[in-house]
């Protein structure tokens, strides 16, 4: 099968490359610049793998039609951003950057390319979303809700696209050792400062993160569940990665409201 993977260069989407292009299948690899890409071509010809690169920026409409052109059998859309920091206080700008780049800018190639697969009548859609679309986390809100809303996105496109014998998927990962996680919650940093309200409680912040985002897992864990949903002959509507996290998120979600928001709250020392 032919590949399209977006947000390429880093993290999730590197090791699907590689790992996709191990099962034998042709891998179009892409990420908003070609030069990013440059370390996942030299493990590429390391391990003796064809893979085939591409500039694609998904927060530029223009480029979204590119992906029209190629003989796609299975899309996965990965490429994403993080932001964090207090709900109450977030610069605008950075929300709306992040909701164009995780939201729009998926959907966007969604369309582009489930155009091609409607007219093919088969092929998959695969979203790489977060356990973090399944419960809010304080500080953490600004990315929650995008994916949260890719939540909805890929139950909806998968009963709309089931006529069209295309499969939808959505990847929930949980805390996976890629440093992404460490980028996004840094972000706050940059732009709270001493008029915040929050002022006080920065440091508590930073232990907050450092211990929720200890003991991450391998990303191997999450390639499996990808390798699954492109293979299988059914693939499952969902992959909590890893499926231990799924018993963790069952369970907090069940917990009454007040207990739950106490112990995040606690958990993040705030």
């Amino acid at each position: 099968m032919t590949i399209l993977i977006t947000g390429a260069a880093h993290g999730i989407g590197y090791a699907a490359a590689l790992a996709l292009a191990k099962q034998q299948h042709s891998v179009i690899a892409t990420d908003k610049t070609l030069g990013l890409l440059q370390p996942l071509q030299h493990e590429a010809e390391t391990l003796g793998l064809q893979l085939q690169y591409d500039q694609l920026d998904i927060t530029q409409p223009i480029e979204w039609h590119k992906a029209s052109a190629w003989p796609v059998d299975v899309f996965i859309a990965n490429a994403a951003i993080g932001e964090s920091g207090p709900l109450i206080e977030l610069p605008l700008d950075r929300f709306r950057h992040l909701w164009e780049t995780n939201v729009v800018g998926t959907l966007g190639l969604c369309q582009v390319v489930g155009q091609r697969l409607i007219k093919q009548r088969h092929g998959r859609i695969i979203i790489v979303g977060s356990t973090a679309g399944l419960v809010a986390i304080p500080t953490l809100g600004p990315y929650n809700m995008t994916k949260f809303a890719l939540e909805a996105a890929t139950d909806a496109l998968r009963m709309e696209l089931k006529q069209f014998n295309i499969f939808v998927s959505l990847i929930e990962p949980g805390k996976i050792d890629t440093g992404f996680n460490q980028k996004m919650t840094a972000t706050k940093y940059t732009w709270l400062n001493a008029r915040s309200a929050y002022a006080e409680q920065i440091k508590n912040m930073q232990q907050g993160d450092a211990r929720f985002f200890a003991n991450e897992y391998p990303v191997a864990v999450v390639t499996k569940g990808i390798i699954h949903a492109v293979e299988a002959k059914r693939p499952h509507h969902r992959y909590i990665t890893p499926p231990q996290v799924g018993l963790s998120i069952i369970l907090a979600r069940w917990l009454p409201q007040r207990l739950r928001d106490w112990i995040l709250l606690r958990l993040f020392h705030l």
